[in-house]
């Protein structure tokens, strides 16, 4: 029996009777067995005193890109999980653009097979139609069997509503959770920012904010008419946050979630042409960061993901227009909500919003510290100072 105790840890979890506490954790064959000041240990115990630290649920990323299978000069699924390691992740979900699309059975088996022995979780999501086309349903129940924790096209748009609207009433009796991307490609018309006053001074062709919302309106009529639960993925405007707040109030069953980098930056980092900040959706402009900042405040906005996209060199470091879409930053995100957020995010939100909303919204399965529940734990020292190179 594998026993460690963990001393004077600082619990940050609002869902847990101890937050806020330094107390001392024991834990014997990965669980919580007992929470208190003082704790014995015998000669088999590890201990580690956490003094200073902060400990919380394990943190999960909910839509990320290990490039692998296909990929793997720009990620693996070894080097994309020691990148979620440092960076406090200890689950990460797997988009399945990859090559092949990760779109049955076989394909699901291939990711836990290659995710064996690596130091945190790794759950995939299947695509929700074939070939990621946005036309005809994948075998969604064959991979939810093999272990899909849900389905998503990841950054393809579901162009066919019946289809959305089939994937929804299959779930529904199996909670198998259907994830859709905001995204109109026909109103983007090969943007390369956010549409408004900066993208007309650099002359970029813009993506405007109808381009997601009308695709928000269209997925929470859909979640309305079939009541199923829709997870709206990568929410970046006020207008979308403005029309998933009054769902919700009007009891539609709808999660979404904000990427980190839109909470952080606004298009104003473009003037300089940095293909690092080319990213989809796009930074947006002021307004929609403070609307996206307060939603993650007062609930409506259910967690942050990072959503980390991998490329190598050639794919980043050339023309702004030629550029791909995508960050790759899964290591340094709790740095940059260090430097950038704590201010306007507690971090008792951010917890919430890391830990819990993900597992909620996925139906993950709760992780609270309390006793008797799984010792998946992130800890962390919330007053490291870290440098980087995003500005305001």
């Amino acid at each position: 029996m594998t026993s460690i105790l963990l001393r004077s840890a600082r619990v940050i979890d609002t869902r847990s009777p101890y937050h806020n506490s330094v107390v001392d954790i024991l834990i014997k064959d990965e669980q919580i067995v007992s929470i208190g000041e003082n704790l014995e240990a015998d000669d088999a115990t590890r201990v580690h005193d956490l003094s200073g630290a902060c400990i919380s649920p394990g943190w999960v990323e909910m839509h990320s890109s290990f490039a692998d299978p296909g990929f793997e000069e720009r990620e693996h699924i070894i080097s994309g999980a020691n990148a979620a390691l440092k960076g406090g992740f200890s689950t990460v979900c797997l988009t399945p653009s990859t090559s092949p699309i990760v779109q049955s059975k076989s394909d699901i088996e291939y990711i836990y097979a290659k995710a064996q022995g690596t130091p945190i979780n790794l759950f995939p999501l299947g695509a929700l139609s074939k070939n990621m086309s946005g036309e005809e349903m994948t075998e969604m129940y064959d991979m939810f069997g093999a272990g899909a924790v849900g389905f998503s096209d990841d950054k393809n748009p579901i162009k066919n509503p019946n289809l959305l609207r089939m994937a929804l009433l299959y779930a529904k009796p199996h909670e198998m959770p259907i994830v859709d991307f905001p995204f109109e490609p026909l109103l983007a018309s090969a943007g390369q920012m956010n549409e408004g006053h900066t993208g007309t001074y650099l002359g970029m062709k813009g993506i405007p904010n109808l381009s997601e919302e009308l695709i928000v309106a269209r997925d929470l009529e859909l979640a309305a008419y079939t009541e199923g639960h829709i997870h709206l993925s990568s929410i970046s405007t006020k207008g979308s946050v403005d029309r998933i707040r009054k769902a919700k109030e009007n009891g539609i069953h709808v999660t979404c979630d904000v990427n980190l980098y839109n909470l952080i930056l606004t298009d104003e980092v473009l003037r300089d042409y940095d293909s690092m900040y080319k990213v989809l959706p796009p930074l947006r402009n002021t307004e929609d960061r403070a609307a996206l900042i307060e939603a993650v405040n007062d609930g409506t906005i259910d967690a942050i993901a990072v959503d980390h996209i991998p490329f190598d060199v050639e794919h980043k470091k050339c023309e702004f227009e030629h550029a791909s879409f995508g960050m790759a930053y899964l290591e340094h995100a709790f740095g940059l909500y260090g430097a950038h957020l704590s201010e306007v995010i507690s971090l008792d939100r951010w917890v919430e919003c890391v830990a819990h909303g993900p597992r909620d919204s996925y139906n993950l399965g709760a992780i609270e510290i309390v006793e008797g529940s799984p010792a998946e734990f992130t800890i962390y020292n919330e007053t490291t100072t870290w440098s980087d190179r995003v500005t305001d």
